[in-house]
């Protein structure tokens, strides 16, 4: 706050959309945002944490901040920031906030970072807050329970704000409701959109959209990114985006959507970076997270052998994702992600160990990652997974541009 105030509340310049939740949320600000640039709309993106490359937490129209204006915002800021002892991610959301002003954008997609209530993006008034579904991570910080994790991620939620909800457990949508005022417009995803899968290969989905809302129907729509999970963030954009032009008086284009579709790939996310053999990259890192992703993989795998290359920080149930991938016919390899929030990897080991498991331990992420590559033959598919520091140690390494013959 006291970053912002120094620089007149950048965040007030521009209408902003503020997304929060447990898993999907990235996925669907990065929908929402290529959906209002489709429209012709300067549309700033703020998300976290980055893959390989610090600036891909701040784009417009997808092009990164220059690091020009980092530098440049750290001269000007640098006294304040020490004298408030201002953490990275405040100075960074507020060095977003700055940076769409600047450039004065037409609207900003605003994702948390931690929970709602407490995150540094918390400040803002949003036309639109949005929440992607809750499910149990960061319970040391966000609570033991969904109801007070999803009291948490509600904290987004601003008298004024249309709210729009993925589908919930009962326990938080009862608390998400809680938080609305008298009068506040809430638009639940079950009530809005249908979305029927046709086809689901590694060389992405068709399916077809069906907006209860409006009463119209888009047939056989594609994208290439994978995972039928992302068809509910991928329908949550969708009425977001909508909602955002009714509210300004801005017409839809259901071409412009479709081609928005067609050409969406967002990095990490069941990502295929070789096709043969098939390896996907994949930033989950919780158990939910985990099982969408590796039910995903057993149906797009058409027979292959699924082998698994994991790491995981420190702050996750790593019993409970042990127990979850092992008995499953799985090849294991266990690594360490490139962070001091590392699990160790024997710790892992060990929990798979207990249950009867065997896995191969290679500490150093790039030596696991070649180690997996070469054992595969045609007939097998690699996952790499587990978090958003092990994706990007290997991005870092171009591994997601090599094709392996």
């Amino acid at each position: 706050t006291a970053l912002c105030k120094e620089l007149n509340d950048p965040y007030v310049k521009y209408p902003v959309i503020h997304i929060a939740g447990t898993n999907g949320k990235g996925s669907t600000a990065a929908f929402l945002a290529r959906f209002l640039e489709a429209s012709g709309l300067k549309t700033g993106l703020f998300t976290s944490p980055h893959l390989s490359d610090y600036r891909e937490r701040i784009t417009i129209n997808r092009q990164k901040i220059e690091p020009q204006f980092i530098m440049n915002f750290w001269q000007r800021m640098r006294p304040i920031i020490l004298q408030r002892k201002a953490t990275f991610f405040d100075t960074t959301t507020a060095m977003a906030f700055d940076y769409f002003a600047r450039n004065e954008v037409d609207v900003a997609v605003i994702e948390t970072g931690l929970g709602g209530r407490l995150d540094s993006t918390n400040i803002v008034q949003p036309e639109i807050a949005v929440i992607t579904p809750i499910h149990f991570d960061h319970t040391k910080q966000l609570g033991q329970t969904l109801s007070e994790i999803a009291g948490e991620k509600a904290g987004i939620i601003k008298p004024g704000a249309d709210v729009f909800s993925a589908r919930q457990q009962a326990e938080s949508l009862n608390v998400l409701k809680q938080h609305l005022t008298d009068g506040q417009r809430f638009f639940y995803l079950p009530d809005l959109s249908a979305v029927t899968l046709h086809s689901a290969s590694l060389d992405g989905m068709s399916f077809t959209l069906t907006d209860r809302l409006r009463s119209e129907k888009f047939d056989r729509l594609t994208t290439r990114q994978l995972g039928a999970f992302q068809l509910d963030n991928l329908a949550l954009a969708y009425q977001v985006y909508r909602k955002f032009l009714e509210h300004h008086d801005l017409s839809f284009s259901a071409e412009r959507f479709r081609r928005a579709l067609e050409t969406f790939l967002w990095p990490g996310r069941l990502q295929l970076v070789n096709q043969k053999p098939p390896i996907l990259f994949d930033v989950s890192h919780n158990l939910q997270g985990l099982q969408n992703t590796v039910a995903e993989v057993r149906k797009i795998a058409n027979g292959r052998t699924i082998n698994i290359l994991i790491g995981l920080v420190n702050d996750k149930n790593f019993n409970l994702i042990a127990d979850f991938l092992s008995g499953q016919g799985f090849t294991l390899f266990i690594t360490e992600p490139e962070t001091h929030r590392r699990l160790p990897a024997e710790q892992l080991a060990d929990a798979f160990g207990a249950l009867h498991e065997k896995v191969v331990v290679i500490k150093n992420p790039v030596e696991a990652f070649r180690h997996a590559r070469q054992r595969l033959t045609a007939d097998d598919l690699l996952l790499v997974t587990g978090s958003h520091y092990l994706i990007g140690e290997l991005m870092k390494h171009n591994f997601h541009h090599q094709e392996i013959s």
